[in-house]
């Protein structure tokens, strides 16, 4: 018999696991997307979950909440280039032709069952990145910073934290390992 607290990443199944964990979202049944309620920079900008079903992905994704001018958007995919070089999960995407940024992550789907905390973690890897580079992003896309100094900030920030996170880890026993 199937885990019950499993199951692939459908259009249903994701809109349970929002109501089951009491996420506000919106949804478009039609197209099978949902919107999940967050704020970045200060404004709504939903976590947006698209089941590409004929792809066997689901894509998770979080548009910036600003646009980029054209005369900022080869700064801003140095920039992209950047964090994605640095990036353990995820990427950073302009679309050119309306200025908008996002942050996605792809999940794959054929074949694997999620259970809410594996959903979770995901979300909060769109958010959490969306959340630490975005005033980084938006200070390169509306105020003309430098890509280079400005993300070096962030990325050794980043650095700082996972080497931190990991000595953290490796200083805690876990239950099978021996002890002194």
């Amino acid at each position: 018999m199937a885990d019950s607290t499993r199951f692939t990443l459908s259009f249903e199944n994701l809109k349970a696991w929002c109501q089951r964990n009491r996420y506000g979202f919106s949804e478009d049944a039609k197209r099978g997307h949902l919107a999940v309620h967050q704020e970045l920079l200060g404004q709504a900008v939903p976590i947006m979950m698209l089941p590409q079903l004929d792809r066997n992905m689901l894509v998770m994704v979080m548009r910036q909440p600003f646009d980029v001018p054209r005369e900022r958007q080869a700064a801003i995919l140095d920039a992209c280039a950047l964090l994605n070089a640095t990036s353990f999960m995820g990427a950073w995407a302009l679309n050119r032709e309306f200025g908008e940024l996002y942050f996605r992550v792809t999940l794959p789907v054929v074949d694997i069952q999620y259970t809410d905390a594996g959903v979770l973690y995901a979300a909060q890897i769109v958010l959490g990145t969306s959340e630490r580079a975005a005033p980084a992003m938006r200070a390169i896309a509306l105020e003309g910073a430098d890509p280079f100094a400005t993300l070096s900030k962030v990325i050794k920030a980043a650095e700082a934290e996972t080497a931190a996170a990991a000595a953290a880890a490796a200083a805690t026993p876990t239950p099978d390992a021996p002890t002194k």
